[in-house]
């Protein structure tokens, strides 16, 4: 405490040298947070995208779902039950319908699409709950034949909640067929993962695309707290091999398609959600070695800059700390004076650093950006979302603070050996 009052009042009696150094490591502190919280709430909001769109975090496929009727699902369904201890975590059957060939019309216009999932849009109301309607809801009792659509799929119909748009597709002998959906919601998602895809409530899809029996060709696992960690997926793998034959975990989506078209088998796969994104690895990879390098740059600023300015200072108070020995205190006691000092200037301009990011990154998240096309992948609402992690940010200022001491402390090496002969020496 002794040597944290002397550093403050040298600090404040000394603020104009200082300004500068508070500066420096004000501004860049700022920067890097700012890059940090805005890129991570990116990446959040583009796996929560993949989330929405996979059903969760977790799929199982393979076995007989892919290929038999329903009734084998509900079985691997109640398997799963007895395998996941926690009961928050919701497991659904899906049918993904590759739509590339298929199209809703309104009133002349026609759109095509990409995926038709067909869903239990009650089981899987947490889910559905964290979609961004822009217009209705994601369910209705009272209809059976219900849809949701993307905003942008919607103008280009010229439809809105309410309207029945007429879904014409090959039906599974390869006949074609239409039916008739009543629009229920439309979410905000011009993104790959929501401009061209649509959800309809499961037994309206297979009566249209006529799978008597209804099928089902995944089983998602959705978990409130997010994605369950490789140890307790590794315990699930494991549950689930003592029970039905089982691929390794970690196997590639890709791989297992392969497999499963030129070999005849009954087995189950584990596929996680960044196994179904692996195709946006690059992108988030990219961002991040951004945020890296950005970092990185700031760092060796904030530390060369002060260190550099700092070095400027302690050569005028070389008299200062030979005067401060011929009053009695030791070099290491010096050392710690100083140390103390800066480290309470780097504490000072990172948290007014972070106090500035926050600013920052709450501006950003002010302005809809859904306009800039493909970048609603990274959006929420259309907004950006900054994360804010608090361990990460301690953790990232923390490094700052600690490089810069270091680089300080070689130059106040020099500084402490002043002899109480020299100070007079130079006082004279």
């Amino acid at each position: 405490m002794f040597y944290f009052k002397i550093a403050i009042k040298s600090i404040i009696e000394r603020r104009r040298q200082y300004k500068s150094l508070f500066a420096v490591c004000a501004v860049g502190i700022c920067l890097m947070l700012s890059a940090i919280m805005i890129t991570d709430g990116m990446i959040a909001s583009m796996n929560e995208k993949a989330r929405q769109y996979y059903g969760g975090d977790l799929q199982l496929l393979g076995g007989k779902s892919l290929s038999n009727d329903e009734s084998d699902a509900d079985k691997a369904i109640e398997i799963l039950k007895e395998c996941i201890d926690d009961d928050s975590v919701v497991i659904s059957k899906r049918y993904n319908y590759d739509a590339r060939n298929e199209s809703f019309y309104f009133e002349g216009m026609s759109v095509r699409q990409r995926v038709i999932y067909g869903v239990d849009f009650q089981h899987e109301k947490a889910l559905f709950e964290k979609f961004t309607f822009v217009e209705g809801t994601y369910y209705n009792s009272e209809i059976e034949n219900l849809v949701l659509i993307s905003q942008p799929l919607a103008k280009k119909l010229g439809c809105h909640v309410g309207d029945e748009i007429t879904l014409y597709m090959t039906t599974a002998d390869g006949y074609k067929n239409t039916s008739n959906f009543v629009v229920t919601g439309i979410f905000q998602d011009s993104s790959v993962f929501g401009m061209y895809t649509s959800y309809v409530n499961y037994s309206g899809l297979m009566k249209v695309a006529d799978m008597n029996p209804p099928q089902v060709n995944r089983i998602c696992m959705y978990y409130p707290d997010g994605m369950p960690s490789l140890i307790e997926r590794m315990k699930l793998q494991k549950k689930l091999e003592a029970k039905v034959d089982m691929y390794p975990l970690g196997m590639d989506k890709e791989d297992f398609y392969k497999e499963f078209e030129t070999h005849t088998t009954d087995k189950y796969v584990l596929i996680s959600l960044e196994s179904n994104v692996s195709n946006l690895k690059l992108l988030v990879q990219a961002l991040q070695l951004i945020v890296i390098a950005i970092i990185v740059l700031l760092a060796i600023i904030i530390s060369v800059g002060i260190s550099s300015t700092y070095r400027v200072i302690v050569i005028k108070r070389s008299v200062e700390s030979g005067t401060l020995r011929a009053l009695g205190m030791n070099p290491s006691g010096i050392m710690r004076l100083f140390i103390t000092e800066a480290f309470t200037l780097l504490l000072a301009g990172g948290l007014t650093g972070f106090i500035f990011s926050l600013i920052i990154a709450k501006i950003a998240s002010l302005f809809n950006l859904s306009f800039i096309s493909g970048f609603d992948l990274f959006l929420t609402g259309g907004y950006l979302l900054p994360d804010i992690n608090g361990l990460k940010i301690l953790g990232f200022v923390t490094v700052i603070i600690v490089t810069t001491l270091v680089s300080v402390l070689f130059t106040l090496r020099k500084l402490v050996r002043v002899s109480p002969v020299g100070a007079i020496t130079a006082t004279t």
